[in-house]
C-alpha cells in the first residue's frame, strides 16, 4: 500500500496552549470525510525508533474537502505537541483516515431531536459535528453544550464563534470544576439535567470529551428513552471507567 501523506498549507498559534493546523492532502485529490471524524497522524519518532501517531478531530466542514483543519493543544509532556509546532509550511506527515464510523454512518442522526454535547478538547469534534453536511438542515432541532473549566483556554469562545460564523447554532457555554476536582462529574450531570429540564428526550446524541463525563451523561440518556445504539461518544481522556467517581442523578 502507498504512503499516506498530508502537507501543511497554514499554521496559526491561538495561544500560549493551542495552535491551528491546515492540511491538504499530497497527492492533489481531495480530502474526504465527514463531519465529526479524525485522522491520525504520524509525526516522527521517538527516542527508541517508534512511530509517535495521534489521533485528531477533524474541526473544519466536509463541505470543503481541497483541505481540513484541526486544532492541538499544548501539552508539557506531549510527545506530538511537541514536535508539531517545529513543522514547516510544505513538510508533509503521514496519516491514516479518515475515521469515525458511528458519525460517518449515513443513517445517523434520525429524525428527530439531537443533542451534541462536548467537554473541554471536544470541542473540536463538536464544531465538525454542526459544520457537517448531516446536520445543515437540523440545526434548529439540535441542542448544542460545551462544559469547560474555568482555566480551559484550548480555544476561545470568540475564535471558535469565528469557526462557526456560517451557521445559526452557537454552543451554550457552561463552567465545570477542574479535571482533579471530585465535584467534576456530580457537578457535569447537574448541568445536564437542567439543560434537557422539560425538554424532548433526545433521538440522537453525540458526547466527546472527558470519558468519566461522557459515560454518566450516555447512562443518563438511556435511563430517560434515548437508543443507546443512537448515542455516539468519542472519549478524548479518561478513556476506562473509574469505579470510584461513578455518579447516578437518582
Amino acid at each position: 500500500m502507498s504512503q499516506k501523506l498530508l502537507k501543511l498549507i497554514h499554521k496559526e498559534n491561538l495561544n500560549l496552549s493551542s495552535d491551528l493546523y491546515q492540511f491538504e492532502r499530497s497527492d492533489g485529490f481531495p480530502f474526504e470525510f465527514v463531519g465529526g471524524q479524525y485522522v491520525i497522524l504520524n509525526v516522527g519518532n521517538d527516542n527508541e525508533g517508534k512511530p509517535i501517531k495521534r489521533a485528531y478531530s477533524i474541526l473544519s466542514s466536509d463541505s470543503k474537502t481541497n483541505s481540513f483543519q484541526i486544532c492541538v493543544k499544548r501539552l508539557g509532556t506531549g510527545k506530538a505537541s511537541s514536535i508539531l509546532p517545529e513543522l514547516k509550511l510544505g513538510e508533509e506527515l503521514e496519516y491514516s483516515g479518515p475515521w469515525g464510523k458511528f458519525v460517518g454512518d449515513p443513517t445517523w442522526p434520525s429524525p428527530g431531536f439531537s443533542l451534541v454535547l462536548a467537554t473541554d478538547t471536544g470541542i473540536t469534534t463538536l464544531a465538525g459535528l454542526l459544520l457537517s453536511k448531516k446536520f445543515s438542515g437540523r440545526l434548529d432541532s439540535t441542542i448544542t453544550v460545551w462544559l469547560k473549566t474555568k482555566e480551559e483556554d484550548f480555544l476561545s469562545e470568540n475564535k471558535l464563534r469565528e469557526i462557526l460564523s456560517e451557521i445559526s447554532n452557537f454552543p451554550t457555554i457552561f463552567q465545570i470544576p477542574s479535571i482533579s476536582d471530585p465535584n467534576r462529574i456530580s457537578s457535569a450531570l447537574e448541568i445536564f439535567k437542567s439543560i434537557l429540564g422539560d425538554c424532548t428526550v433526545p433521538e440522537n446524541a453525540f458526547l466527546s470529551g472527558d470519558g468519566n463525563i461522557l459515560r454518566e451523561v450516555r447512562s443518563e440518556l438511556v435511563r430517560l428513552g434515548t437508543l443507546e445504539s443512537r448515542i455516539g461518544m468519542e472519549a478524548f481522556f479518561n478513556t476506562q471507567r473509574n469505579p470510584s467517581q461513578a455518579v447516578s442523578l437518582g
